[in-house]
């Protein structure tokens, strides 16, 4: 057995779905280094002596469109274009300025992981703290580091890039995750499995940790279990518009570029940028010089085909906003079973939200905080839903008539952007100047 083995989930038509949502985050510059793993070679340059040539040729002409790095950044941009609510104890508060202790901002790290369930469909979060008994920080890890797991059992790969004076070199390590003995025991070993670091974790006042403070959550719920990633669709149809535009270019440039055949002549020494080539016949014809140039008949084709493509990534960008009823649910109970056939962006808001959650809730264990003050709540309307002035007259007309309480009343102007969602009802009611929910003259 070895370190190393993965998880019967992790099967190879997952971890090339990962590659290529990676590469082509990176755009177009990685995938045309990738070469003919992405742009297989025509079978006619591979006859030819300079078919590596006429090979790179084809490739440089080739366009890869940024369709998905721009979808996922408006994602991003959509669900946290509101401000989540955020509620921990004071204690935790140093989280807001660096929350993985290198300096990233509680805000960043919450976007990181947004970006990893839109790009890779999950991500993990381990909370760790220093040798030295400092406060608790979040690491996260890519889906594809997570290798192997079951019931509270996890091994990750945590290999890396390591400096020895100038040169970089890589240290391959792994660290295995498990209760033992009641409580939570980490360790680190090395690539053959022998045992580099027995790490101890306590709470704050010597107890033992009674779970793993790590969670692992998809775009669909929070579980370990490996889904396709939501916009897979967007990746697959820019590759193939790009594999489909090179064609299409080496198509218009051999038809821009015009042959002159001299048929029983000498063609001329140079006609400019074109090629010349020479027939000979029998003696005593005519000579005839003409151009010649391919048809091209297929270029219209893999025109509309690239037009289908580029329709295709904004179809499948755009399956991430529909609404299904269970988007629609609240409550703790069902956002922890929520789950669909397909993930939307409510449900990579919301799984996004509890992984952060889980994650300070865990925070909180190691300090010996209570858990239940720490709730993240993302917002409940994506989309922009800036309330007009007339819909908050007849709100607060329902309101000032007895139909629904302050709290109510409060919520629903601020999801419209009336009240600020830096305060919440209790603070803005103090706001108003001599004039109380209860009042009798706030009609």
């Amino acid at each position: 057995m070895s370190v190393k083995t993965l998880h019967p989930a992790v099967t190879t038509i997952r971890r090339a779905e990962w590659e290529l949502m990676r590469d082509c985050m990176d755009g177009e510059g990685q995938m045309k280094s990738r070469g003919t793993h992405y742009l297989p070679m025509p079978s006619g340059f591979a006859a030819q002596d300079s078919g590596a040539e006429m090979y790179e040729a084809y490739k440089s002409r080739a366009q890869f469109p940024e369709f998905l790095a721009p979808s996922i950044g408006a994602m991003i941009g959509i669900i946290h274009g509101q401000e989540w609510q955020i509620e921990m104890p004071p204690a935790m508060e140093y989280l807001w300025e660096d929350a993985d202790s290198q300096g990233l901002p509680l805000e960043a790290f919450a976007r990181r992981i947004t970006r990893e369930l839109l790009v890779i469909g999950s991500y993990g979060v381990l909370t760790d703290a220093p040798k030295d008994k400092g406060n608790p920080y979040f690491a996260g890890y890519r889906r594809d580091k997570l290798i192997n797991w079951d019931q509270d059992w996890w091994v990750l790969d945590e290999t890396t890039m390591t400096r020895k004076g100038f040169v970089w070199e890589q240290l391959e390590r792994y660290m295995v995750l498990s209760i033992e003995e009641g409580g939570y025991k980490p360790v680190i070993l090395d690539e053959y499995g022998n045992v580099i670091e027995e790490v101890t974790v306590r709470a704050r006042g010597g107890g033992v940790l009674p779970r793993i403070p790590f969670v692992v959550g998809s775009a669909l719920d929070l579980s370990p279990r490996i889904e396709a990633p939501p916009l897979i669709g967007v990746a697959r149809a820019a590759l193939s518009f790009y594999q489909l535009s090179a064609d299409y270019r080496h198509q218009l440039f051999m038809s821009g570029q015009e042959t002159l055949v001299a048929i029983n002549g000498d063609g001329p020494n140079t006609i400019g940028a074109g090629v010349i080539h020479e027939m000979r016949g029998t003696e005593g014809l005519p000579v005839d010089l003409k151009y010649v140039s391919p048809t091209c008949a297929g270029i219209d084709a893999h025109d509309e085909a690239m037009t289908r493509q580029r329709e295709a990534a904004v179809q499948a960008g755009a399956r991430l906003f529909e609404q299904t009823a269970q988007g629609a649910e609240s409550g703790e109970a069902k956002r922890l079973r929520y789950a669909s056939e397909s993930a939307t962006l409510t449900s990579v808001a919301q799984n996004s939200a509890l992984i952060l959650e889980r994650s300070l809730k865990n925070a909180a264990m190691i300090m010996g905080l209570p858990e239940n003050d720490i709730v993240v709540t993302p917002p409940k309307d994506l989309m922009d839903r800036t309330m007009s002035p007339q819909d908050f007259a007849a709100l607060f007309g329902v309101y000032s008539q007895g139909g629904m309480s302050w709290e109510t009343y409060f919520e629903n102007g601020q999801r419209g952007g009336i009240f600020s969602s830096e305060r919440d009802a209790d603070e803005e009611e103090q706001l108003l100047d001599g004039v109380t929910a209860d009042s009798e003259n706030v009609a």
